[in-house]
């Protein structure tokens, strides 16, 4: 399974708290993000997820290596939530 945009093997950036344009920050303080690698698509709680294996982690602008090498699951681009339709993962 793949996302139209999103496949298997291509590096990614997942926001945190990105809704719409806001929280979209690579720098400074509202900076929140992971990068990695997307492993492979796995569905939670009747909702379709990435599953991208982390190598780079930001935080409040700063590196922060609490979630490297774990592998994270945010919903695939396009899921409806109560506010509005997720976009948060991006190639990079």
């Amino acid at each position: 399974m793949e996302n139209a945009d999103i496949k298997i093997g291509d590096r990614v950036r997942s926001f945190d708290f990105a809704v719409g344009d806001y929280g979209r920050d690579l720098r400074g303080w509202s900076a929140a993000y992971v990068e990695g690698e997307v492993i492979g698509f796995v569905e939670v709680e009747g909702c379709q997820r990435y599953q991208i294996r982390v190598d780079r982690s930001v935080f409040r602008g700063y590196a922060d290596s609490k979630r490297v090498g774990r592998v994270v699951t945010p919903p695939v681009n396009g899921t409806p939530t109560y506010t509005g339709v997720t976009d948060f993962v991006e190639k990079v």
